[in-house]
């Protein structure tokens, strides 16, 4: 290996040190690239047998598994207008509950207003008086 000085420092680069780094990190992104294709070639299988498995179901299985679907997804609907009843039905109580407390503050300080004023009377009563 070479050294090499630059100039104005003390530091020093090993020629090859960078090429070492780089063989490793294309070691690494094939060994990635393999098992990342291993798996996808997994995944295509399953897939495909899957496909042959609902080609060779008959044609009433087929429309058994058709209704299930749409079962399925008649249900997932059911379940989120349900919710959304639901969401808005917890929205409306809690405005009615923020709408009662504001009615209640107003109240109290109506109230409070009411009764510094009677205080303000008497002690201007008394003062005149």
């Amino acid at each position: 290996m070479e050294n090499y000085n630059y100039a104005g420092g003390g530091a020093t680069a090993t020629k090859g040190s960078g090429l070492s780094d780089l063989g490793g990190a294309v070691a690494g992104a094939i060994i990635s690239q393999v098992i990342g294709g291993l798996f996808a070639q997994g995944e295509n299988k399953k897939a495909l047998a899957l496909q042959k498995e609902i080609a060779n179901l008959s044609l009433a299985q087929q429309k058994q598994l058709e209704e299930r679907l749409q079962d399925v997804k008649s249900e997932t609907e059911r379940q989120g207008m349900v919710y959304q009843f639901l969401a808005v039905q917890n929205n409306n109580e809690m405005l009615n509950r923020i709408q009662s407390k504001r009615y209640t503050s107003y109240i109290v300080l109506g109230v409070g207003v009411t009764i510094l004023a009677l205080v303000f009377l008497k002690l201007a009563k008394r003062k005149n008086g």
